[in-house]
């Protein structure tokens, strides 16, 4: 909570809706724990009490004609943060306080068993717009549960350790999977990255 922004905590998800799958509507589209269609927001005033309280959190529910946030207390109004149809999926976001910048890393775990993508955006704002940094297809060839822990940032930002898992499912689609990094495995692997001027 040290950078919250106003006193609020918040939480990203990803989801899918059924506007992408309107002839089939039993279908669950483009969801499972590492695939989805969108990114949601949502935050809540921290305390014991209103964590586990339902009622205490707001959605994200788009921009207004300004360009500023909507908040609502009402769920039917959510709004995705970002959309891309069969692309998104598992998702965290990380503040990089030296330069001011939030990072999400996604991943597009594409049929959940296979090699998967990862992506990491940025913006000066949670509610955007944010800016494709890379696009990895295939990294690591699957990694998942990609994150930025605050603790290992560097005192000027331009350095960061990428936290995540890989390769599960090392048969993959009959093949053997190359673990690139060579040190990705399904444990938790702690890569140093640089960020770079363009």
């Amino acid at each position: 909570m040290e950078h919250s922004p106003d006193g609020k905590a918040y939480l990203v998800a990803h989801g899918s809706d059924l506007k992408f799958y309107p002839v089939k509507p039993e279908n669950f589209a483009h969801n499972s724990w590492i695939t989805g269609d969108q990114i949601y927001l949502i935050r809540v005033t921290p305390s014991p009490e209103t964590i586990n309280d339902p009622g205490a959190y707001e959605f994200y529910a788009g921009k207004d004609a300004d360009g500023n946030p909507i908040w609502t207390g009402d769920f039917s109004k959510i709004a995705p943060l970002l959309e891309w149809q069969n692309n998104m999926g598992c998702v965290t976001v990380t503040y990089n306080a030296p330069l001011g910048r939030y990072f999400m890393a996604v991943t597009d775990g594409r049929d959940t068993c296979s090699e998967m993508n990862t992506y990491i955006l940025e913006s000066e704002s949670l509610t955007g717009e944010w800016k494709l940094v890379t696009y990895m297809r295939s990294f690591c060839e699957q990694a998942f549960f990609v994150n930025f822990p605050t603790k290992f940032i560097s005192p000027d930002g331009r350095k960061m350790i990428m936290c995540y898992s890989a390769n599960f499912a090392p048969q993959a689609n009959g093949h053997a999977l190359r673990s690139n990094p060579p040190e990705s495995s399904p444990g938790m692997v702690m890569t140093e990255i640089e960020l770079l001027e363009r």
